[in-house]
């Protein structure tokens, strides 16, 4: 409890003023300058020194007479806050605590928009508090409580399309002639076995693809998933191939199960702010049960009310499944694009480098030189933010490349090494001929494929695009090298397909390294700046297909 009067004490310097709260034997001092954030309060015990206290006072400041004081309340991790209002007495320069009735504004006067939305939401009295993070919000990032909604809602109502479409499937088991416990056996061995075998071999061939593009493969997840859920809803029709069915939407699910699994972790990362991604997983976890929990029961109401309008013999069994079934199973798949929109991934893969260095190449290609604008300043004006290009991303359907040439990383030597001019553009490519300076990586650039049409950038027309650039990387390559590396192959392919340069293929690579060698320092430096993870990259397939050249 604070004191109901307190002597004012001022330092000997005017720029720092000190409020000595005396008591006893004790004195707590409470920073007063009024740069502080309102909600930190700093407290220091001292002994009480009247010969001191005399010594340092001084005429009273000309700052305001009153000011409010507010701290969380003990116990209280959400926004909930106790105020005091100090006043001062002019007769004997004394102040004095008293409880504040206004309002939950700061002193400045702001209010915290954010923190009056969730206090509406919210409150540690409702039961959404031991659902969220600790510290919630400011220990996660803004997008994660619109995150949360959407993803609360997902798994409410793929919860709600997976009971009914077990209900089918339970019933098409009944009308399998009769052997339901020979049936019930083989969907052990059979649907389950086969199914959890199917995911393992998915998680391999997928690999680090969940953390590249995790917004793609948990969207591709919830696709599946429905659609394992649409076959058990149609086991009916054909309850001959009960087995067969039920064994494909078993692998379908446990497909989807892993994916939506794997990509939560990487996920849950881009919201922790703290270091706090276990809590935020754990919380995720509880989200995920008291969803099901939910869906389920509405799940069995819905089904319960299928089963008593099924019972008309004027109406056909599945028909009122298929009408629920589907607006639950649509929104499922909706309302997973719209929590993904607010997941930012920072770390670089091959779509997200290209958007990124297509717009830095293309600005770099088309401004005039200006002596008073920096090429740092440049490109803080050019290089995106990660959340701006997540508001952007493509991930449902397949990314197209804003280059007109392709490229092709890492590919099998084996490919160019028995061709003419293949060999020659590849030996030349080794010794790093076309090069400026020594590196960690090889650039070629192969004609073999012919003259192909593509449409331009802009999608406005088409032009005649010949070959594309290849790149390997060296065994000892470091993530520096390889930011380098594939800008460079980038701004070859840039160079290639201008319609202003008529390059040929080595002036290219020669020219693209010089523009490479003079960019990619200040670029790295003011990409990490902005916020990208220039050390975690996804373009390469791992150090699987690296070379090394004696």
């Amino acid at each position: 409890m604070l004191p109901h009067s307190v002597r004012v004490a001022h330092a000997a310097s005017p720029q720092v003023r000190w409020t000595r709260l005396i008591k006893s034997r004790q004195t707590q001092v409470i920073s007063t300058r009024s740069h502080l954030h309102p909600r930190i309060i700093t407290r220091f015990i001292t002994t009480d020194d009247p010969a001191s206290d005399a010594s340092q006072r001084k005429e009273p400041s000309s700052h305001s007479d009153t000011f409010t004081v507010r701290q969380r309340k003990s116990g209280t991790w959400l926004p909930k806050w106790m105020t005091l209002t100090m006043s001062k007495d002019q007769s004997d320069n004394t102040f004095s605590f008293q409880p504040s009735p206004t309002a939950k504004s700061d002193t400045d006067g702001s209010a915290d928009s954010s923190e009056k939305t969730v206090e509406q939401l919210l409150s540690p009295q409702t039961a959404l508090a031991v659902f969220l993070p600790k510290g919630f919000p400011e220990s996660v990032t803004p997008n994660y409580w619109p995150y949360a909604k959407w993803q609360f809602v997902h798994n409410v109502t793929g919860s709600v399309s997976a009971v009914i479409s077990t209900q089918s499937l339970l019933f098409a088991m009944g009308l399998g002639a009769g052997s339901i416990p020979m049936a019930a056996a083989l969907n052990w061995i059979i649907k389950d076995g086969l199914g959890q075998l199917g995911g393992v071999v998915y998680a391999s061939f997928v690999s680090d693809k969940f953390d590249s593009e995790p917004k793609r493969f948990r969207f591709q997840a919830t696709v599946a998933m429905q659609g394992a859920n649409v076959l058990e809803l149609l086991t009916p029709l054909w309850p001959g191939s009960f087995l067969l069915i039920a064994s494909v939407s078993n692998i379908g699910k446990n497909m989807a199960w892993l994916a939506s699994s794997a990509t939560r972790a990487q996920m849950n990362k881009t919201f922790a702010l703290r270091d706090n991604l276990g809590d935020i997983t754990g919380k995720s976890g509880s989200q995920t049960t008291a969803a099901g929990l939910v869906g389920t029961g509405l799940g069995v109401v819905i089904a319960a009310m299928m089963n008593h309008v099924s019972a008309d013999p004027t109406v056909l069994p599945l028909v009122p499944m298929c009408l629920t079934f589907l607006p639950f199973s649509i929104f499922n798949i909706y309302s997973n694009y719209r929590s993904s929109h607010y997941v930012t991934t920072p770390s670089l893969n091959v779509p997200r480098a290209e958007t990124v260095f297509h717009g830095v190449l293309k600005d770099l290609q088309t401004s005039t030189k200006d002596k008073e604008v920096t090429l740092k300043s440049q490109l803080e004006r050019i290089v995106p933010t990660p959340k701006e290009i997540a508001h952007d991303e493509v991930f449902v359907t397949s990314f197209r490349s804003p280059f007109n040439i392709g490229i092709d990383i890492e590919p099998a030597i084996s490919r160019f090494s028995s061709q003419g001019a293949g060999a020659a553009n590849l030996e030349r490519a080794l010794r790093q001929g076309d090069f400026v300076q020594k590196e960690r990586y090889y650039i070629m650039v192969d004609d073999s494929v012919g003259a192909h049409s593509q449409r331009t950038s802009s999608g406005t027309g088409s032009r005649l695009c010949k070959g594309k650039v290849v790149i390997w990387f060296d065994k000892t390559a470091t993530s520096q090298d390889v930011v380098q590396g594939f800008y460079h192959a980038c701004a070859t392919r840039q160079l290639l397909s201008s319609t202003t340069l008529s390059l040929q293929p080595l002036d290219a690579v020669r020219s693209a390294h010089s523009l490479t060698l003079e960019t990619v320092p200040r670029l790295v430096e003011v990409m990490e700046s902005k916020g990208w993870d220039t050390e975690s990259l996804f373009l390469t397939d791992g150090d699987r297909d690296r070379i090394h050249v004696a």
